[in-house]
């Protein structure tokens, strides 16, 4: 849906993958531009949208300048939850100084799930579902779970596991986008793996498999908190974009 006056312009849509783990309706905010004085009032129409449909949650990621739209926002119960930097590799710049370190990547197969599903589910901590301390931090776990299961039967998502010999040490979810992006959607170290060297090899073993790809360069995202991976994209040569602001509505529960 779309409000469109002189003073605000915003676009949102329902998001059917998150509410299937809320329980409730959600929404997220997905553009956002504050054009005058009125922005205040004029954002009621959206909010009596969200009221109509019983929305539980609403979310939005700003670009990290917009401050005016992040003011009014927090003026409507917004609150701010996490900040989002988003990782870029150029392969062409980066050399041939990665490869396999060891470690076998394939395509998930049926007897992976068990594992990666428990992976899932324990390895996500940084992440605004869990700290918002407003939801349920189960509802964190399954939906990263509903990701991975869902990863293995995508149209353009790839579910990749990474083994050293037989033990399943890592999980990656790849899209190779049009304009020859190996992007990484999802990705997470086994909890019993961290500690132990094998971040760097992972990561590594996998921009390996984005050069074999034919990948012009690798992407991500993540959250500013999560402070050990940052350093190791960086230790790996990436470079980061300007960051991004999310902010959470939800609705108090009586």
């Amino acid at each position: 849906d779309r409000l469109d006056s002189p003073s605000l312009y915003m676009t949102w849509s329902e998001a059917p993958w998150d509410q299937a783990v809320c329980g409730f309706p959600v929404l997220q905010i997905t553009d956002m531009e504050v054009r005058g004085a009125s922005a205040s009032e004029d954002i009621r129409v959206f909010e009596a949208e969200r009221d109509r449909m019983g929305a539980g949650l609403v979310s939005c990621r700003l670009p990290h300048d917009r401050l005016h739209e992040s003011m009014l926002l927090e003026d409507r119960s917004f609150r701010f939850i996490e900040m989002v930097y988003r990782p870029e590799l150029e392969i062409s710049r980066a050399g041939n100084r990665f490869g396999p370190e060891g470690l076998v990547v394939s395509l998930a197969a049926d007897d992976d799930m068990p594992t990666l599903l428990a992976i899932a589910g324990q390895a996500f901590r940084n992440e605004r579902f869990r700290m918002d301390p407003r939801l349920n931090p189960a509802i964190s776990d399954l939906r990263y779970q509903n990701w991975v299961a869902d990863g293995q039967r995508h149209a353009r998502q790839k579910l990749h596991v990474v083994r050293d010999a037989t033990r399943i040490v890592s999980f990656f979810i790849v899209e190779m986008l049009a304009d020859d992006t190996c992007y990484w959607h999802l990705n997470a170290l086994a909890p019993d793996a961290q500690g132990q060297g094998y971040g760097r090899r992972v990561w590594s073993c996998m921009i390996d498999l984005a050069q074999r790809m034919g990948a012009r360069q690798v992407c991500s995202s993540i959250v500013a908190r999560n402070v050990r991976v940052l350093g190791l994209y960086a230790s790996l040569g990436f470079r980061f974009t300007a960051p991004a602001m999310t902010f959470h509505w939800v609705r108090r529960r009586p």
